[in-house]
């Protein structure tokens, strides 16, 4: 077999922290012992925790880096917010005015196997898996060593993560076919290539990684909002299960990863999503001149008012025109996008929700935050036949944004209707927009009446097409042996 090769240089920590070559050889440590593990846990818990909570802090900062497929330095691969972007952009929603950057996923180019594109959302999230995989056969499970767990408990949790945004990339939805291809599966630290788990083994190992996580985190207190604490896992757990439609955990998830996460007052909704101190944020990125990635960086390309490819070469990202004829009148989340007279001299519909005027692209980046956690709590709810409750979580999140907002009397699908309007309202542009339509079944639909989608990506697909899922990158067919042309998807 190939082997996927990404580099490390967390051994060489490990031996620099003072313990002997015995315990880990650093070429084949996947041949390690547990025996010898349990060894170096207990006799050096601090030396072991210093590499796996290295490896931890590294993989945190690649969530916000340029050039994650290294080599090609593409302005349109910066992380885990370049991905979000993407993918919004090949939703109902999203508008790309001109085509340059992040083309390749508004006109669907970018899911072909010989596209950067979907080379870039393959490596990004092995890359961490291949991290997380290091720590996870570093650490054993039985360990009493409190650090250690913590370790191991962000560890799972950020592999489920990633092995959750993988599957819904390249495969439909998660109540088709169980027994669908997936994507491969890697426990240990070895990379051998592995053929595609089915859906279901794929979903199996999502929740036993978070629920894990959430057990092992229970008692972590950590020391920044780029971290993963049992909030977080809670909020991704919340994901899993509305995808998975276990709605009563949905509910109960989100409202318990909500906890202590105020809402954030109008004001700060329309000051740029660029503060990572905003009370509402659960996790995110802190971006500061050395971590800015300037020109290759979400604010670049997301804010029309910032000096990047948005605000100086007019790559606008824009609300789909029905999407901004539904939000109220009343509603301050509407003038997060330019009107028919904007005052900043931008085309209607353009972008205003992000921006970041005071730093020179030190803008934060969101990852979750409570409102999100509102909406699935509402939607769980509603799936579940509780009405009344989803009707009063939706009321609680909307009423603060607009004042003419009254208590919804909408029940069933109408209900449900309401709730997702007000889903794609208040998450526009935060990476959740492409994942809903697969998640729902809704069809692509950009070519109607008055559209002020481009010609670029100005066309219609049904929810089932085969556009709706990304290929296998080549590399990754020319280097496994056990996926190959009959693996790809269509």
């Amino acid at each position: 077999m190939k082997k996927i090769t990404i580099y490390l240089t967390a051994i060489i920590l490990f031996i620099t922290a003072g313990c002997s070559e015995d315990y880990l050889d650093t070429e084949n440590k996947e041949y390690v012992s547990d025996e010898q593990l349990n060894e170096l846990a207990n006799s050096s818990p601090e030396a072991l925790l210093n590499v796996t909570d290295g490896i931890l802090s590294g993989s945190y900062s690649y969530m916000r880096e340029y050039d994650t497929w290294t080599g090609n330095f593409r302005h349109d691969d910066y992380g885990q917010k370049s991905i979000d972007l993407g993918l919004d952009l090949m939703s109902n929603d999203m508008v790309q005015v001109v085509d340059h950057w992040f083309g390749n996923y508004y006109a669907y180019r970018g899911r072909v196997e010989t596209y950067s594109t979907t080379h870039i959302i393959w490596n990004f999230y092995y890359s961490i898996v291949k991290n997380m995989n290091d720590i996870i056969a570093f650490v054993p499970e039985t360990t009493e060593d409190q650090g250690l767990r913590h370790v191991l408990g962000r560890a799972l949790a950020m592999r489920g993560f990633c092995y959750f945004n993988l599957v819904r990339v390249y495969q439909y939805t998660y109540d088709g076919n169980q027994s669908a291809a997936g994507i491969p599966l890697y426990d240990g630290s070895s990379f051998e290539g592995q053929a595609r788990a089915t859906v279901s083994e794929v979903y199996t190992k999502i929740q036993s990684d978070l629920t894990t996580a959430y057990t092992l985190l229970a008692d972590y207190d950590r020391s920044g909002l780029s971290d993963i604490d049992v909030n977080v896992v809670a909020g991704i757990l919340a994901r899993v299960y509305l995808e998975t439609q276990d709605y009563s955990q949905a509910a109960s998830m989100a409202r318990e990863a909500r906890t202590g996460y105020p809402l954030m007052s109008n004001s700060e909704w329309l000051d740029g999503f660029s503060n990572i101190n905003n009370a509402e944020w659960m996790w995110g990125a802190d971006i500061d001149s050395e971590t800015s990635t300037i020109y290759a960086s979400f604010f670049s390309h997301m804010g029309s008012l910032d000096p990047g490819y948005a605000g100086l070469l007019g790559v606008y990202k824009s609300i789909d025109k029905r999407l901004y004829d539904a939000i109220s009148d009343t509603d301050i989340r509407k003038d997060a996008f330019a009107g028919p007279a904007d005052a900043d001299g931008l085309p209607q519909y353009a972008n205003k929700k992000f921006k970041d005027l005071v730093t020179f692209f030190q803008g934060d980046y969101v990852y979750m935050r409570a409102a999100e956690m509102y909406l699935i709590e509402a939607e769980a709810e509603a799936r579940g036949g509780d009405d009344d409750a989803a009707a009063d979580v939706l009321y609680d999140l909307v009423s603060p944004r607009d004042a003419s907002y009254t208590l919804s009397t909408n029940t069933g699908q109408d209900l449900l209707d309401e709730i997702y309007l007000h889903r794609r309202i208040e998450l526009w542009g935060e990476g959740f927009a492409w994942y809903d339509m697969k998640r729902l079944k809704q069809d692509l639909v950009r070519d109607y009446s008055g559209s002020n989608h481009t010609t670029l990506g100005n066309f219609d697909l049904t929810y089932n097409d085969p556009w709706f899922l990304f290929q296998i990158p080549e590399d990754e067919l020319n280097s496994n042996d056990m996926i190959n042309d009959a693996d790809q998807n269509p």
